[in-house]
């Protein structure tokens, strides 16, 4: 395992690497991990923006104008929203939330790199520790503190856009039995439309099976929360055609949700689904909180989680371990 200064695109990059998969990640640019290797097969597993130059935005700009690509962190929203109560009543969070424009501090120590950040209009830090927890699986250990009397209320949301292929099937942890639609159109509903899950019926009969990812030409995309809170900390994909699979795994006590969006051919025309485990539902903290689904820190206190990426050959497994082994 080894981590090292590089480059990507026309920005400073810190690469890690074992014998399984390479990833990079630009401190300065919201601690975004910008590409990962699946080395076995040399696939390019997070979604790559064509421009030949990155695209930044400021802080505060429109998150798909900027680079758009890849995995960066949303906190303490997705969608741009005003929070609610004392003392930040009225204060806007920026689209996407505030870290992913940001610049991180960073250092590299026992084979960790190290990543923070401080909040600007909210009282608060982030750090990011990550390592690989073996050669498969990439760990991110986070630590969210609120410097403030008060307490925080806050969504955070792993915004990976990772690339399909034909033949990929979406596995959800046994005990999921339906979704919320947060799109304003298409086969499940309008927004908030609930469907079951796997399989549902749509408003003209047809039978539509969700855990089986349709290819780029159905021009299709929409994105679901999982309904309530999820019965076990992950989810997978298993991509049948070349013979591998991909997990998230995380606490399903401190990061109880999911959001899905498959991306079918109907954004920008790629070919991609997000996967994106949070602390609070519906994109927006405001809506979250009217739900009584969303997270908080208290005031001078600590909150923790992790998320493990993890990559097998291989799709014969059903459930992902604590650690992040596909069993």
């Amino acid at each position: 395992m080894s981590i090292y200064e590089s480059h990507y695109k026309d920005q400073p990059a810190i690469s890690m690497e074992s014998a399984v998969m390479r990833v990079q990640f630009l401190p300065s640019i919201g601690s975004k991990m910008a590409s990962l290797i699946y080395k076995p097969r040399q696939l390019e597993l997070m979604v790559q923006n064509p421009s030949k130059k990155y695209l930044i935005q400021p802080y505060d700009g429109h998150y798909v104008s900027a680079e758009c690509s890849g995995f960066d962190e949303m906190f303490p929203t997705i969608d741009t929203c005003y929070y609610e109560t004392y003392p930040w009543a009225g204060t806007k969070i920026p689209d996407h939330g505030e870290v992913w424009s940001l610049n991180w501090q960073h250092h590299v120590e026992d084979e960790h790199l190290f990543m923070s950040t401080y909040g600007v209009r909210f009282p608060y830090k982030l750090d990011k520790a990550v390592s690989f927890a073996a050669p498969h699986i990439l760990q991110t250990k986070y630590t969210l503190t609120n410097l403030s009397d008060f307490d925080f209320d806050f969504m955070w949301a792993a915004h990976t856009m990772i690339n399909l292929e034909d033949e990929v099937e979406l596995v959800l942890p046994s005990g999921v039995e339906a979704v919320n639609s947060v799109s304003t159109d298409g086969s499940i509903g309008s927004y908030g439309d609930e469907a079951s899950w796997p399989q549902f019926h749509t408003a003209s009969g047809e039978l539509r099976d969700l855990s089986k990812l349709r290819p780029q030409s159905t021009r299709a995309v929409e994105k679901y929360f999982v309904k309530g809170k999820l019965p076990e900390g992950w989810c997978g994909l298993k991509y049948h055609q070349s013979g591998f699979s991909m997990a998230l795994s995380f606490p399903v006590e401190t990061v109880p949700y999911l959001a899905v969006l498959p991306n079918e051919g109907g954004w920008r025309d790629i070919h991609n689904i997000f996967l994106e485990p949070a602390t609070a539902t519906f994109d927006r903290l405001d809506l979250a909180r009217k739900r009584s689904e969303y997270s908080t820190v208290r005031a001078h206190s600590t909150y923790e989680w992790h998320l493990n990426i993890s990559l097998s050959d291989g799709v014969n497994w059903n459930t992902v371990s604590q650690k992040g082994d596909l069993v």
